[in-house]
């Protein structure tokens, strides 16, 4: 496989849980707009966000142990800007915690 066609697919995987969540938070801000009584929507997003982008840190850690193992360090390269990004945005949602 060429490495334009794993960019792609990372971006892919990463993009398609976070156009969930972010299609997911407008329908539940919405619903809560239309509440008599609205309630705190935001932490509950916030913490979701969180869990979803640490569990593609984890797993683009493990696809980088497993590509340096198999010897593929272009690709390597490609998990660790990924990891790179994602690890700012969950230190700062950990450290808010």
């Amino acid at each position: 496989m060429s490495l334009i066609k794993h960019v792609v697919m990372r971006i892919a995987i990463v993009g398609i849980p976070l156009l969930g969540w972010y299609v997911y938070s407008e329908i539940a801000y919405q619903a809560n707009r239309m509440k008599e009584h609205p309630t705190d929507v935001g932490l509950g997003m916030a913490i979701l966000l969180t869990l979803i982008l640490f569990f593609l840190f984890v797993g683009f850690v493990i696809d980088l142990i497993v590509r340096i193992r198999n010897k593929q360090k272009q690709i390597a390269n490609i998990d660790l800007v990924f990891i790179v990004l994602f690890a700012v945005p969950i230190l700062y949602f950990f450290s808010l915690f």
